[in-house]
């Protein structure tokens, strides 16, 4: 049991992975609606990576106060509608504001899976669970660009954000 904890846990963060990465591979087809400068594309990548950061500790704060299981729940909820409202946006400042809050709840998402490892994993067995977990990051990287690609080959750009939005919370479904 405790195996296919970590396994769901790295699809959580594999999940985050293909969330950040939807929108640097399909800024084109945004673009397109949404025109975009370099400079405000690196303001979008900005907004993400700050909040990210901040809500390391956020993130983790929230985990302690509502336990793992809800805190992760919380957590990934808020980035999957986060990341679904890019899909409603019309705007460079609609885009910012999601990529803002998007960050904001995947840098809740090592914290709860840290402290998931520690409630769950006995000491001898934690670093193999984080090494599970982390894998996550590299199957969302690999994932992201051709099933980023099939959906736009497909649909528009904004289903992207819909369908891996829907993602997050059908994993939520397996948390519970």
């Amino acid at each position: 049991m405790r195996w296919q904890l970590a396994i769901l846990i790295s699809l959580a963060i594999a999940i985050s992975y293909l969330d950040r990465q939807s929108l640097p591979v399909a800024v084109q087809s945004i673009s397109r609606d949404i025109p975009l400068s370099n400079s405000q594309f690196s303001a979008l990548q900005s907004a993400f990576l700050l909040s990210y950061a901040f809500m390391y500790a956020g993130g983790g704060k929230l985990v302690d106060v509502l336990g793992t299981r809800r805190g992760f729940t919380v957590i990934m909820m808020f980035w999957s509608f986060a990341c679904a409202s890019h899909a409603l946006a019309t705007s460079f400042a609609l885009l910012v504001t999601s990529r803002f809050l998007l960050g904001m709840g995947e840098g809740g998402g090592f914290p709860a899976a840290t402290r998931a490892v520690s409630e769950f994993f006995p000491s001898d067995e934690r670093a193999t669970a984080m090494g599970i977990i982390n894998a996550g990051t590299s199957v969302g990287a690999v994932v992201a660009p051709p099933l980023i690609v099939l959906i736009l080959l497909h649909a528009s750009w904004r289903w992207i954000f819909v369908i891996t939005g829907a993602l997050g919370v059908l994993w939520t479904v397996a948390w519970k």
